[in-house]
């Protein structure tokens, strides 16, 4: 017996309580309960964490060609209108101040910067109509060349 009062050989006996092959199960249990957690918290990340943003969906097509531009103009459809994104501003192709806003920004973007290509990033839901409208703007906004994105089919060892 020590001085606080405990006996080391009762306690060994106390904590050995139950069947002798259970042991090392009962031993195993915060292991499990842990890696059972860490099982749990994978699954529910990956369907908690959803990333803000616009559903876009370009075309497929069978182009690789492509050239690096600074002028960016995305493209989407909206019930009624559509929409252009191009530096960091909204327009409404439906507007005639929206288009004409979109074509003097294009136009000094594309003094400014010295570039001559746009590249459209344009859903596959635009009517080609539209995207006609925006070629004409970027055309008078002094654009020599207009490129249109497509989505690469993914290759097997991608």
């Amino acid at each position: 017996m020590t001085a606080w009062g405990w006996n080391e050989r009762r306690l060994r006996q106390e904590s050995q309580v139950g069947v002798a092959w259970l042991r090392p199960f009962v031993a195993a249990v915060p292991w499990i309960i842990m890696a059972l957690l860490l099982i749990m918290f994978q699954f529910i990340a990956g369907t908690l964490t959803l990333a803000k943003g616009t559903l876009f969906d370009l075309p497929t097509a069978g182009m690789e060609e492509g050239v690096h531009t600074k002028l960016v103009a995305l493209v989407m459809p909206k019930p009624g209108e559509t929409l252009v994104f191009f530096d960091d501003a909204r327009f409404l192709l439906g507007d005639p101040a929206s288009v004409a806003a979109f074509s003097s920004l294009l136009a000094e973007r594309a003094a400014k910067t010295g570039e001559k290509a746009l590249l459209i990033l344009a859903d596959r839901r635009v009517a080609c109509g539209e995207l006609m409208r925006i070629a004409a703007i970027a055309k008078d906004g002094g654009v020599e060349r207009i490129l249109f994105a497509e989505r690469r089919e993914r290759q097997e060892g991608e």
